[in-house]
């Protein structure tokens, strides 16, 4: 019998109640883990304590193994190597859909190779619900992940990507951490074009979520956001007109 990787959503934010957010199948998935695999320990506990066992298993005895941007080849082998003929073990970003924006990706291709069944469960992207909440149209995307933080690389990076949306008809998504969004933000209405369309996906799923879409020349005549802090995807999309 195969070993089965669930690949688990996270919720976004802290919200304390996942149930709006998460569907059932999770807490259904979760609750007959024999570990789980994620960025943080920590983060891992969080997520576990969100769900109910039953007794007298509780989440302090689910083994956590831990895959970031620091694991190398070899230790993602070993992950694979813990995976015994019959359990059941799960795949958590710290936020989230795992493989997305996350080093999950190479250990599932890897774990394919070697036999282990795979199912991923529905869950809330911050990258898929910016998208269709923006506007702007899903036919045709690209993430970008984080942009350079050097000043001129950014510049060129904003102008290239620009072009790219206009010859290609797609929406550029990229994140940003979040306390250096404002300043992203000013730079993207300082290079862009006047009639390009920024669109600022920010809290998704939380209370405060906030999604506001408009032309760079409309954003310039208005009060720059509250983005401080508060996790952002933007989405840009290249539409000039004559």
């Amino acid at each position: 019998m195969k070993p089965l990787l669930y690949l688990l959503p996270n919720l976004l934010g802290d919200q304390e109640d996942h149930a709006p957010v998460l569907p059932h199948s999770v807490d259904s998935a979760v609750s007959q883990l024999d570990g789980i695999i994620a960025e943080n320990e920590k983060q891992a506990r969080r997520f576990l304590r969100r769900f109910a066992f039953t007794p007298p298993k509780t989440f302090r005895e689910i083994t956590i193994h831990l895959l970031n941007e620091h694991t190398t080849p070899a230790e993602r082998e070993l992950l694979i190597d813990q995976m015994k003929p019959g359990q059941k073990w799960g795949l958590v970003s710290d936020c989230g859909m795992p493989c997305l924006a996350d080093p999950g990706s190479e250990l599932v291709l890897r774990a394919r190779e070697r036999g282990v069944e795979i199912k991923a469960l529905v869950g809330p992207s911050s990258i898929f619900l910016a998208l269709v909440l923006s506007g702007l149209g899903g036919q045709r995307f690209f993430f970008r992940g984080y942009l350079p933080r050097d000043e001129a690389l950014l510049i060129k990076e904003i102008k290239a990507l620009e072009l790219q949306s206009k010859q290609e008809k797609l929406v550029q998504l990229f994140i940003e951490t979040p306390y250096r969004n404002e300043k992203m933000f000013t730079y993207l209405l300082a290079h862009l074009n006047g009639k390009t369309w920024v669109s600022l996906a920010t809290d998704l799923t939380l209370p405060t979520e906030t999604v506001v879409t408009h032309r760079v020349e409309q954003w310039k005549k208005m009060q720059p956001p509250a983005l401080d802090k508060r996790p952002t995807v933007f989405c840009v999309k290249a539409e000039f007109i004559s």
